[in-house]
């Protein structure tokens, strides 16, 4: 494997492990709030690691075309973001609606879903072909997150040392430009950016699976779950799921250098 992806899994590594036993030993799950250390050293751990990311990202970049082909495994995380997005949608409307901005959320997210089921089916297939005609589709599929970021901050005032809240936007952020750039490489490929395409695929990585992964799995646990909290476990399912399909990407698109040793 290619020491920049070696090294990115490694960061990633140790910030899932390092915000896995914050999240269990130093922070207060309903607040968000650090009861242990400074807010500081949290910033810090997930600014490093996506500046490593996006620092291999820009390295291994090469031609956004070869994602233009059949690809199981990208087919298959896919899919299941596709259905972790489309659960959480139709879970909203059933255990977590809290007024118009869940149902709006709820639609989105069920779109979000369909998109990414219909961009799974391509992948999966022998003789790949876009998703849909127009590029469209791509852009309802990720409205969903653009509306994430805006009712972060209308319906859950955050400061810096609520550090999950704010955190997530960031998340937010990162899987919306990953996105972007995908949608723009699979049907603009000849103006599509290969830097672009695999730093954001890295920062994906880092942001959705290693760093919102542990947060996600705390609301399962026993002592934290409730029925409303269905719709957000569901959906942080799906941004991991991106997260992977992020690494995938890169490796695609950098061909052979990925596994250059």
């Amino acid at each position: 494997m290619n020491p920049l992806l070696t090294l990115v899994f490694v960061v990633g590594t140790a910030l899932a492990l390092g915000r896995g036993l914050d999240l269990g030993f130093w922070t207060d799950l309903e607040s968000g709030l650090c009861i242990a250390g400074s807010v500081w050293l949290r910033y810090a751990a997930l600014g490093i690691a996506v500046l490593v990311s996006l620092f291999a990202g820009r390295k291994l970049a090469r031609e956004p075309k070869n994602l233009q082909g059949h690809c199981k495994p990208s087919g298959i995380v896919t899919a299941m973001a596709g259905a972790f997005f489309t659960a959480a949608g139709f879970l909203r409307f059933a255990v977590g609606m809290t007024g118009a901005g869940s149902f709006v959320r709820a639609i989105l997210e069920i779109l979000c879903g369909q998109w990414l089921a219909r961009l799974a089916k391509s992948w999966l297939r022998k003789d790949w072909q876009p998703p849909t005609k127009s590029m469209a589709s791509g852009i309802w599929g990720t409205l969903v997150f653009y509306w994430c970021v805006l009712s972060r901050f209308m319906e859950n005032s955050s400061s810096w040392h609520r550090v999950s809240p704010t955190a997530q936007v960031w998340v937010l952020l990162g899987m919306l430009v990953f996105l972007s750039s995908l949608v723009r490489a699979l049907w603009l490929p000849e103006t599509s950016d290969g830097k672009a395409l695999c730093a954001s695929g890295l920062a994906a990585f880092v942001l959705g699976f290693c760093w919102e992964l542990p947060q996600t799995l705390t609301l399962a646990m026993p002592s934290q779950f409730v029925l409303t909290a269905l719709p957000s476990i569901f959906f942080g399912l799906g941004m991991a799921c991106l997260g992977t399909l992020g690494v995938f990407c890169t490796v695609r698109t950098a061909g052979p250098a990925a596994r250059k040793k």
